[in-house]
Formats: structure tokens, sequence, C-alpha cells
């Protein structure tokens, strides 16, 4: 049986083998093992398609499903996502975000926790939703939380700063703060966003996630530093508030980004992929 207590060693084992495209594995109290007879297997995966004969929770299937192929490619991945509306909206005008999708996309967005090294987020997500960035739903090893403050405006009143979870905040600041648990990092004001992304890609942290907001995920899109984005988009049309990304406009739709993309069901919801490793 996979359940939400043992999905991320599956996530964890499908990591290290990720060249493995034809297999069968099995589960036992030991954890997972590869098998011979594939047709007999308790999971068995095929390229980028993942069949279970064992029990299994739809939404922790499909969220298997969906991220099978993000950690295929590449052993080293920057993930961009971010829930919206079908209106491309992730808050109302006031901030309110509670909840635009749906209970089963929090599930499926902490199984993307549990196979990240490291959660991106700026500091504006944590000044207004304060949120705790673990992997709550699914047992697994919380990700270094990773936080873009340019002028160091956090402090110890957040969440993150209260448990004893790793952080790296990132600034341009010369300011002296002591933040719990927390390194934090200065670099040049110039080319800001380039120097997070370089310093992540020297460090051991390989699977990045970056959850937004808009500012910092456009800054990543525009620069094309992400291998893949994702969108969770809710049937839900909210009509005015605060759009899922803020890219610099374009007077030319030959300047539109369009990369290879997919879609999957995830609940009542869809998650849309755009590849951009080509």
């Amino acid at each position: 049986m996979i359940n939400h207590q043992n999905i991320s060693n599956l996530f964890n084992f499908l990591k290290k083998n990720r060249n493995l495209r034809n297999i069968g594995l099995n589960i036992t109290k030991k954890g997972i093992t590869k098998t011979k007879n594939n047709l007999k297997s308790d999971i068995v995966i095929k390229n980028n398609s993942i069949l279970f004969n064992v029990k299994i929770n739809s939404i922790l299937r499909q969220s298997c499903e969906i991220i099978l192929p993000l950690i295929r490619k590449k052993d080293r991945n920057f993930i961009g996502q971010i829930g919206q509306s079908l209106d491309a909206k992730i808050a109302l005008k006031n901030g309110n975000s509670h909840y635009i999708n749906e209970k089963e996309s929090i599930t499926y967005l902490h199984c993307l926790r549990a196979i990240s090294d490291g959660v991106l987020v700026g500091v504006n997500t944590i000044i207004t939703d304060n949120p705790l960035l673990t992997t709550r739903k699914v047992k697994g090893q919380n990700p270094t939380r990773l936080i873009i403050d340019p002028s160091l405006k956090l402090t110890n009143k957040y969440e993150i700063f209260k448990d004893k979870n790793t952080n790296i905040v990132f600034t341009t600041s010369s300011k002296i703060k002591d933040l719990n648990n927390t390194t934090i990092v200065k670099l040049p004001k110039k080319d800001f966003t380039l120097g997070i992304y370089n310093f992540l890609k020297k460090s051991s942290l390989k699977y990045i996630l970056i959850e937004g907001g808009p500012t910092t995920l456009s800054y990543f899109i525009e620069l094309k530093l992400i291998n893949y984005l994702q969108f969770i988009i809710s049937p839900t049309l909210i009509g005015s508030g605060i759009d899922s990304v803020k890219l610099k406009p374009i007077t030319n739709l030959e300047k539109a980004i369009r990369r290879p993309s997919n879609f999957a069901k995830l609940g009542k919801e869809i998650v849309a992929t755009l590849d951009f490793n080509s």
C-alpha cells in the first residue's frame, strides 16, 4: 500500500534511479526493491508512466503521474509552481487567497516539496501568508527554505523561524540580523536573481521548488532560469485580483513564451506543465 506515510520513499527512490526506464518495484517493510517480473510488481515504471498494482488513493496516484516526468531528465531542476483561478488570479486584491485551490492540490504541493531540496519564495509571500513551507501532508524530509528578502525586512516573528528547519535568506542589505536557524547570504544588487540562481547551482541543493509569489516566479521565467513551470488551475472565476505572473509587457505575439506542454487532472483541477528544458 502506498500512502501519505511512505510516498516520499518512492519519490526518493525514483530520484536516485532516474535513469531506469522499464522496471518493476516492490514495496516491503525495509523499503523499495527492484524486481525482475514487471507484470507482478507492486509498481511498474515504463518510460514516463507509472502503474500501481497496490492500493493508493487517487490524489497520490495522480501526484505520482505528474511528478515522475519532472525527475527523469536531469539531476538538478528548478521547478516553478503556482496555484491560480481559471482567470489567472492567485488572490483577491486584498491579498486573501485561502483557498483558491482544492485541498487535494495542497497534498500535491506537499508532494512537490517532498521531492525538493529547497523551496524558494519572496519576502512578500512570508509577510502575507506566514507559511511553514514544510511537508506536513506527506511524511518526508522538509526542504531548506530559501527566502528572497532584498531589504532584510524579516524578523523572528514569522513561522519559518520558530522551528528547527533550515533557512537561507538572500539579501542585498548591509543590515545585521540574528534570524533563528538561518544563514543570511548577501549578494550584489546587480543581477540579484541571477546571483541567487548561481549560488543554488553551486550548492548541494539539486531540486529547487519556486513557489512564488508572482514577482519572484516571473523573474526566473524571464531570465530562463527554470526547467519546468506548473500552474494548478482551479475551475473558479474571480474577476479581479492579483495576477499569477507579472511578466514584462510585449507588443508582438512572436515574443510570447511558448513551450512544450502537458496537462493532467488533479482531483477537480488541472495541472498545466510547461517544459523549459529544450
